[in-house]
């Protein structure tokens, strides 16, 4: 938040002109766009997770039965039929609870659009009324600034955060790299995303005043 940066010296030329527990109205809907893309990432993340665990199951009976159709050795054969039936009853139980797990998931991320939906039309309003000044954000921005903020959180749609969450989890399920945002320095599935944009900006900002000191 604002008001929990040390900024030097930035600190002192924009320290925050309100109580260190309330946000202003356009924190407040930045940081539950942050939130909602976090629960999104996670119950992304955990999606993936299950629908792999299962596939690593089905893949693991599958060379075991491979095994045994060419193992010469009995005993071995018998220790591989064991295995198989230990993974297809571990395989039994994932299936039984995958529809629960991914139903439960699907709420989840649906409440958090709903979230990130309200907070997003807050912001669109924000935009549209150019009467709102200090009272809506916080006086270290100007109202230019906090227009192209709001504009940066809201240039992703639901949809979009969502399908930047699932590939991020495949990636990192994957070993993969993790596939970064198309244009932006700093993008908003992440719920750091707006105060590093913002400290980009007041580094920038102080760094042109004290020049022209």
């Amino acid at each position: 938040m604002f008001n929990d940066a040390a900024w030097t010296p930035a600190g002192t030329v924009f320290a925050s002109a309100h109580p260190q527990d309330r946000l202003f109205p356009l924190e407040a809907a930045l940081e539950e766009i942050g939130r909602a893309a976090r629960d999104i990432a996670f119950a992304e993340t955990a999606d993936v997770i299950a629908l792999g665990r299962i596939k690593v199951l089905r893949d693991m009976i599958a060379a075991c039965h491979d095994e045994v159709e060419n193992e010469p050795d009995r005993t071995v054969a018998l220790e591989l039929a064991a295995a198989i039936d230990g993974l297809s009853a571990e395989l039994a139980s994932f299936e039984e609870t995958l529809p629960i797990e991914r139903a439960f998931r699907a709420d989840q991320r649906d409440q958090a659009i709903a979230q990130i939906t309200a907070a997003q039309d807050r912001l669109q309003g924000f935009v549209a009324n150019e009467g709102q000044q200090a009272e809506v954000f916080d006086p270290a921005l100007t109202r230019e600034e906090a227009v192209e903020l709001a504009q940066a959180a809201i240039a992703r749609t639901p949809a979009e955060i969502v399908a930047a969450a699932r590939l991020e989890a495949e990636a990192r399920f994957a070993g993969a790299p993790i596939p970064l945002p198309e244009s932006n320095n700093f993008h908003f599935t992440q719920p750091e995303g707006w105060t590093a944009w913002l400290a980009s900006r007041i580094a920038e900002r102080v760094g042109r005043e004290m020049a022209v000191d």
